[in-house]
């Protein structure tokens, strides 16, 4: 009863997950639009032209920094700061910043040409990996023939590379699982709206096995997993996280695996 229960509860999760995400996406594609120029006309518009600019929270470098624009790189302007010379800008997640002016080339364009190759622009975002220094993930779904949970934060020394921790409790007809693992975590393409990753982490797992179970010796043992997924970034810094692991487990004489699936949402700050 209880591998059944937390089994259901795990892929309950899922379901939510996926259909918050889904929520999201109807809402983004039902909302107005801001009542600005028509589209043939211009507008006033921001582009980059120094390598990198920092964007910040305020009109000035003692506001912390929300985003890390690269050259060439165009946004709408909101407003001009009444004193210094820094301009308000819309981020492409729906949030808002400051640049400074001297970073950019204030000039007229429609939205089309602002909007560029952009793909599906008024639903996807990059994840804000740029700018974060941690992350939080919290996932449920499936391992091996039960249920799991887990919260996964990570300390990210770049954008495309942090060093993450896995904490993760399991129960199925086996028995129960309790894990902490911890290894590298390397995100291909984080300036993209959807950010694939992969990882492989080592550390032990303690189980408590079932009387008639024979996957595991009750006690702690060695474990190792690896995995890859995706990050699915929208809008207002939601982030959607898919992914699959496979779990190694090393006994004495004996050498066990398990498949995980899992669905959540992360936090990067």
């Amino acid at each position: 009863m209880i591998d059944r229960g937390f089994r259901q509860a795990g892929w309950k999760v899922v379901r939510c997950v996926l259909l918050v995400a889904l929520a999201h996406l109807l809402a983004v594609s039902t909302w107005p639009r801001p009542c600005r120029a028509d589209d043939s006309q211009g507008e006033q518009f921001a582009r980059i032209i120094v390598e990198q600019a920092a964007v910040r929270a305020g009109p000035g470098i003692g506001f912390r920094r929300v985003y890390l624009a690269e050259r060439g790189e165009v946004f709408p302007v909101l407003s001009r700061a009444t004193q210094g010379y820094w301009f308000r800008i819309e981020l492409p997640d729906s949030t808002q910043g400051w640049v400074a002016g001297d970073a950019v080339h204030p000039h007229e364009l429609t939205s089309e040409e602002a909007r560029g190759e952009r793909w599906l622009p008024w639903l996807f975002a990059p994840p804000p990996l740029a700018v974060g220094r941690g992350e939080i993930a919290i996932t449920a779904g499936v391992l091996g023939g039960g249920g799991m949970f887990a919260v996964r934060p990570a300390v990210l020394l770049d954008p495309a590379f942090g060093i993450e921790l896995n904490a993760l409790a399991a129960v199925s007809s086996a028995g129960r699982l309790w894990m902490a693992t911890v290894g590298p975590v390397v995100n291909l393409l984080p300036r993209s709206p959807i950010v694939p990753f992969a990882t492989i982490q080592g550390g032990v797992t303690s189980s408590r096995p079932n009387a008639d179970s024979f996957l595991l010796e009750s006690g702690t043992i060695a474990s190792l997993n690896a995995g890859f997924g995706l990050r699915v970034g929208f809008h207002y810094r939601i982030t959607l996280r898919l992914e699959a692991r496979s779990h190694v487990f090393f006994e004495p004489d004996h050498i066990g695996s398990q498949e995980e699936f899992s669905a959540g949402l992360t936090v990067v700050f």
